[in-house]
Order: structure tokens, then C-alpha cells, then sequence
């Protein structure tokens, strides 16, 4: 068994819940993970008001910044229950970042993770080239070994 863990990107939606449990079968049980949630830092938000962008106060801010770390940890905590219940010995951590991407390779490269497991959303077209993938940057970016799980590659974690 690898000392090595298996970085997982996680983000709460069916994709990403799949690609969990896809992971399990294809990387095998007892293996190590990190599941990783990338949050939005709340500092890069834009707040307009009446006349343009308006400046909020430290204390708002630091409440908005709370909650969203509140919010990302429950998120990242349920992945990594989902990952305990596929086989591995998981662990949640979050991270605020303007790029998701970045963030994750980063964190793999930090970790050495053996691989890194990410769902795919499935997007084509213009949704594409517009919004881009996340996955795909990843796989494009990092040095490591990407397990991209497609959503037609597994049935729906609750067994659906």
C-alpha cells in the first residue's frame, strides 16, 4: 500500500460524489485521501449597491468569511464521509481559492498525492469553451496521475 494518499477534489455535486465512489473501485481500499473542497475567498466577491461597488465593513466581511469556511468544512466533511464508506482512510480540508484548478495541483504537488480523483460534469460545446473544466485543467496542469470520472462511468452514490 502506497504511504501516499489519493487527493480528492471535491465540490458536493452528484459529479463529484460519483467520481468518490468510482475511486474506491478503481484505486482499491485502505488507501489514504484527502478530500479537498476549493471555496471562493469571499475578498474576491463584488458587492454593487446604488451608485457602483460599496466597501463592507471588517467585522461583515470577517462573519462572511466565517460562514463560508463553516459551509465549505460541512461540504468537504461529507465527502469525506462518503470516501470512509467507498474504502479509504479519509480526511476533509478546505481551501479558498480564485482558481479551483490551481488550487488543486498545488495541493497535490504539497501532499504528492499518488493520484488526484476529480468528476467531470460532462459539459460540451459552448458551456465549455465558455465555462471551461476544471478537470480538465487539472489533468492539462498538474505532473500527476488524474482519475477524471466521467457521469456516465458511475451509477448515483445512494445506489441509484
Amino acid at each position: 500500500m502506497s504511504a501516499r494518499p489519493v487527493l480528492i477534489a471535491f465540490d458536493g455535486s452528484a459529479q463529484a460524489r460519483g467520481a468518490i465512489v468510482e475511486a474506491g473501485r478503481v484505486l482499491g481500499s485502505g488507501r489514504r485521501a484527502v478530500v479537498l473542497i476549493v471555496r471562493e475567498p469571499v475578498e474576491s466577491f463584488v458587492f454593487s449597491g446604488v451608485g457602483g461597488g460599496t466597501t463592507l465593513d471588517p467585522a461583515t466581511v470577517s462573519a462572511m468569511r466565517e460562514s463560508a469556511q463553516s459551509e465549505a468544512a460541512a461540504i468537504a466533511e461529507e465527502g469525506a464521509d462518503l470516501a470512509r464508506k467507498a474504502g479509504f482512510d479519509a480526511e476533509a480540508r478546505v481551501e479558498a481559492a480564485v482558481s479551483p484548478w490551481e488550487k488543486i495541483v498545488g495541493v497535490g504537488d504539497e501532499l504528492e498525492a499518488d493520484v488526484i480523483a476529480i468528476g467531470s460534469r460532462g459539459r460540451t460545446g459552448l458551456s465549455r469553451v465558455l465555462l471551461g473544466s476544471v478537470a480538465s485543467a487539472v489533468a492539462q496542469h498538474s505532473g500527476r496521475s488524474v482519475l477524471i470520472v466521467h457521469p456516465e462511468a458511475v451509477e448515483e452514490p445512494d445506489g441509484g
